[in-house]
């Protein structure tokens, strides 16, 4: 296909995804109960070729993004000063329409104790934030991270739609094809030797009382090398020179090999969960209704992890799905 079939094939989709979601939103639908429905509006043939279109990455490639695709919902009001005042009324046509995309790749859910266990949630500068190390910053980079790192049945895909980037914002993207570890040190960083809590943008203390569990940093699926890393929240379990030295290298290599992912509004960023990390550069939120704002969407796709991680407790957190 050319790039004008392409782009004619996207604003058709689009059309039909505005159409199907305005219809549900009409009808008191929202993003927490659509997948519930027996009937979303979409026919067999338009979900067929909007899965095509929204795909996820090729193996190895670790993100993609498809251009514009959400533009054609149109203004969503100004960007609150935290994700509770997102006001989700005016937002139900574009949150419906990023549920319904992301439920073509998998099961879509959200967490009991992150943003009100809605599905969709909304990325934002909020003040009192800006140097913690959660969506809602700003004056600080967003440092690497695997989404939810800490819980076994985290995100296998993570979708990330653009509804305003006034300052050019960019997402950080650093992928595990890329980043030339030794055998020896791919060995060390797949042995338990750390744990990962949950990060500050959960409601409760999740971490307090639960016993440390050591997790593994890099395993292999299918031949490919695949990444839980979270630094920020990391724990080592003990000394080990070997591993730290491995570790201080993997994120040098991270840091080396990264791009910058741009975004403009409407555009949708498809991340792999495992084979990928991701950040975002600093920048001074204005708080004034024209902040940079994203809505997310966590996947879980039928892909096998380690067995070790059957057998975490994910520090009691629990995933909300459609009801």
């Amino acid at each position: 296909m050319t790039l004008l079939d392409i782009e004619t094939e996207r604003d058709e989709l689009a059309r039909e995804l505005v159409r199907a979601a305005g219809a549900l939103a009409a009808a008191g639908v929202t993003a927490d109960t659509v997948l519930a429905r027996p009937d979303t509006g979409l026919a067999a043939g338009t979900r067929a070729r909007l899965a095509e279109l929204t795909r996820p990455p090729a193996p190895g490639v670790g993100y993609r993004v498809v251009k514009g695709l959400f533009a054609a919902f149109g203004e969503q009001g100004p960007t609150a000063t935290h994700w509770k005042d997102v006001d989700r009324a005016r937002t139900a046509r574009f949150d419906l329409g990023l549920t319904l995309v992301a439920a073509l790749h998998g099961e879509v859910f959200g967490w009991e104790n992150q943003q009100d266990g809605h599905i969709v949630h909304n990325i934002l500068p909020a003040p009192g934030y800006e140097t913690v190390q959660v969506g809602g910053s700003s004056i600080a980079p967003l440092t690497w991270h695997t989404e939810d790192a800490f819980h076994p049945d985290r995100a296998d895909f993570l979708l990330l739609a653009c509804v305003r980037n006034p300052d050019g914002v960019g997402s950080r993207i650093a992928t595990t094809g890329a980043i030339g570890l030794s055998p020896e040190q791919v060995a060390a960083l797949s042995e338990p030797k750390l744990v990962i809590f949950p990060d500050a943008s959960y409601e409760d203390d999740v971490a307090g009382g639960r016993a440390s569990q050591g997790m593994a940093t890099l395993w292999r699926r299918d031949g490919e090398l695949c990444l839980r890393y979270d630094p920020t929240y990391t724990r080592l379990l003990g000394p080990d020179d070997d591993f730290e030295q491995a570790y201080a290298d993997l994120g040098r290599r991270l840091d080396e090999t990264s791009v910058m992912v741009p975004l403009s509004d409407g555009d949708l960023l498809i991340i792999d969960n495992d084979v990928a990390v991701h950040g975002r550069g600093s920048f001074q939120a204005r708080y004034d209704g024209t902040d940079r704002w994203l809505k997310r969407v966590l996947v879980r796709a039928p892909r096998t992890r380690p067995a070790a991680e059957q057998h975490e407790h994910g520090f009691n957190q629990l995933q909300v799905r459609a009801v």
